[in-house]
């Protein structure tokens, strides 16, 4: 595999969301024997909150948040159509479950999944530890409120290009009811 010295940019403050396939407290196995802490966040197109960018000094309304996440893939040759291989993005109208129905829980929403090696801190809205782990009622689930503080990388691997979004920490902002339709994620 040929793959290029990763490209680190300044940490970005997501716009709150609702957590999807979120893998927080322990690692994710399926795809990787050694594990991957991860967690996606789902933004309503229609009310999509500020972001932050530059180290969080600079606020974005979210829909410029998304603008300026795809533009930094364009400016380095990722593709930057949501849900292109590459583009972190992805456009939750277009997705399809494995039998190619569309995905009705994404509909009007943008999708973006992050990702660490390390156990991520998770912190509430005065910036307190939680300390979320098993079952605790602090543990981020599927469907709570969250942002997430990350690290966007780029790089080049067998001329493909990517832009990754490693994990700095991620806020409890609200727990939410969780039924069958959070589960759904």
């Amino acid at each position: 595999m040929n793959s290029s010295k990763p490209t680190k940019f300044p940490t970005m403050v997501t716009p709150q969301g609702l957590a999807a396939y979120a893998w927080l407290t322990k690692k994710d196995t399926k795809y990787n024997a050694e594990g991957v802490y991860k967690v996606s966040i789902v933004l309503d197109k229609s009310d999509i909150t500020p972001g932050r960018i530059e180290q969080g000094q600079k606020a974005l309304p979210g829909l410029d948040w998304v603008k300026h996440l795809l533009a930094l893939c364009k400016e380095y040759g990722v593709p930057h159509t949501p849900g292109a291989t590459g583009c972190p993005v992805r456009d939750g109208d277009k997705m399809k479950d494995a039998l190619g129905n569309s995905k009705d829980a994404f509909a009007n929403k943008f999708l973006m999944q992050f990702k660490t090696t390390y156990r991520p801190g998770i912190i509430d809205t005065a910036g307190n530890p939680v300390s979320g782990t098993g079952d605790s009622p602090e543990q981020v689930l599927n469907g709570d409120l969250i942002k997430v503080a990350f690290n966007p990388t780029h790089r080049k691997v067998n001329d493909n290009h990517y832009l990754s979004m490693y994990i700095a920490k991620v806020m409890l902002i609200e727990k939410r009811v969780h039924n069958e339709s959070t589960e759904m994620f």
